[in-house]
């Protein structure tokens, strides 16, 4: 296996992207979790709306 040199080292490319698969991820987990809330709130105010409430005893 032949050593690269230090010139060779400086002259690699690749690798990284402008936005990293962590942060696409942690992206679509926040999109993720604010559609479920929506989805809860929506659901409540219909609720609240059509007075279909759980009976609290």
């Amino acid at each position: 296996m032949k050593d690269t040199t230090i010139n060779e080292l400086e002259n690699i490319y690749g690798g990284t992207t402008t936005i990293s698969s962590s942060v696409l991820n942690a992206f679509t987990n926040i999109i993720k979790v604010l559609m479920e809330a929506g989805h809860g709130v929506g659901s409540a105010v219909r609720r609240i709306g059509e007075n279909n409430l759980c009976p609290l005893e």
